[in-house]
């Protein structure tokens, strides 16, 4: 895959890579700035060596997936790209390869994700369009969660934070003030 070398994690980073932007640069894109190069160049190259007719991507990583689908529209390829629904394990945490990492303690409190997507769900089939309806009471849950851990004793607490809380269109990932019921969020 790479010939000459892995290519450098670092932004100003030498050689050919594939920026799909701005989508690659919001959200985890502003967290891990060279994050989304790499997904689109390895796909791009895997994309041109094997030219599939269709290529399938999970849900759970929403912004990938609107990364590759502008990166297959932009450079014309003939490529179908699907996207799955999220598998989640029984108490709502996304399925991950990456969930082994947590550790008993963590991947306990991992569930706030799922929980957090839930109440901003409740919110929208209650009838809530707004980014205030929405996600107001998503904050505010994310809030108790971390305040809730924050007065346990020492020993018991995880330390996590939550990056990001977004409400984003589901093709250019611009934030929204109001979600427009036939294209989502």
């Amino acid at each position: 895959m790479y010939p000459s070398g892995f290519p450098g994690q670092e932004v100003d980073a030498a050689g050919s890579f594939v920026s799909i932007t701005p989508a690659g640069a919001k959200l985890e894109g502003v967290q891990r700035p060279t994050f989304f190069r790499g997904v689109a160049t390895v796909c791009m190259k895997l994309f041109n060596i094997v030219t599939p007719e269709k290529v399938y991507f999970g849900q759970k990583d929403v912004q990938q997936t609107v990364v590759i689908r502008k990166m297959v529209k932009d450079f014309c390829m003939d490529t179908e790209v699907r996207v799955g629904a999220t598998v989640r394990e029984k108490d709502g945490l996304a399925m991950s390869s990456r969930n082994v990492y947590l550790g008993t303690r963590r991947r306990a409190r991992a569930t706030v994700l799922s929980e957090t997507l839930q109440v901003a769900e409740r919110q929208w089939k209650e009838g809530a369009r707004t980014r205030e309806q929405i996600m107001g009471p998503a904050e505010e849950y994310v809030r108790a969660f971390q305040a809730a851990e924050a007065a346990k004793p020492a020993h018991e607490r995880v330390r996590f934070e939550i990056g990001y809380l977004s409400l984003a269109d589901p093709e250019t990932l611009e934030e929204l003030d109001v979600v427009d019921e036939r294209r989502g969020a």
